[in-house]
């Protein structure tokens, strides 16, 4: 492994929520574990498939991971994109134990993902890197109780009656102190969360905006007028 790569490594694990609060001389001493691996990826390989028996999870150092499922019939359906240096993936499957994946992960560009085992977290009084594991752990508690939580968020949206609706809750949940939006998706990225289409959703918006109730920049969502959103709730 070249300097370069063992940065983007470093770089990448001091970004993942995984590796909260790990030293530098820690995040190299939990790639010295026997537990742990670093592989390289070529474009369009699987990183685990369906049938696949969930004993690790992974983290993206570079590259991008598409994780999908297919359907009785074959047709192919993405779940989720993994592209963020530091995002971590199937580890509900390894925790949950789970005696096979049901989905696969592969690999939409050339991708290095490093993998923990599940014996890394086992007799963790025993392991050598005790300290390393107790914290992964600790940051994994964190993890799953921020996608419950998220979770939670999404399942309040889906039950919104109508589009409107769904924009002023989810602005309202994400909205700062001056009336803007922390979180700035794309309309496309922003009409999947929703589960809306596009257009109904870039038409809702504009209708918003004429309204006086917010103002769009962009990407850039504001909050013009609190109280006029709040009557959708």
């Amino acid at each position: 492994m070249d300097k370069d790569e063992n940065d983007s490594i470093i770089q990448a694990l001091s970004k993942s929520a995984l590796c909260k609060e790990f030293a530098q001389d820690e995040l190299l001493s939990l790639l010295e574990e026997n537990n742990t691996e670093i592989k390289k990826y070529e474009k369009g390989s699987f990183v685990f498939e369906e049938g696949d028996v969930p004993d690790r999870l992974y983290v993206l150092i570079y590259g991008l991971v598409e994780v999908s499922k297919l359907t009785f019939s074959g047709k192919k359906i993405l779940i989720t994109t993994i592209e963020n240096p530091g995002d971590m993936f199937a580890e509900v499957y390894m925790f949950m134990g789970k005696s096979k994946y049901d989905m696969s992960a592969q690999t939409g560009e050339e991708s290095l993902i490093l993998s923990i085992s599940s014996e890394f977290f086992e007799n963790i009084s025993y392991n050598t890197n005790a300290l390393a594991a107790e914290k992964i752990r600790k940051n994994l508690m964190s993890i799953f109780a921020m996608k419950a939580y998220n979770l939670s968020g999404k399942v309040r949206l889906l039950g919104c009656g109508s589009i409107r609706e769904k924009i002023s809750l989810y602005l309202i949940e994400n909205q700062t102190p001056s009336g803007e939006i922390a979180k700035n998706p794309s309309r496309e990225e922003l009409a999947d969360y929703l589960n809306v289409t596009r257009p109904s959703l870039s038409r809702e918006l504009g209708n918003m905006e004429k309204e006086g109730i917010i103002r769009l920049d962009g990407r850039k969502i504001v909050i013009v007028s609190q109280e006029k959103l709040e009557e959708y709730l």
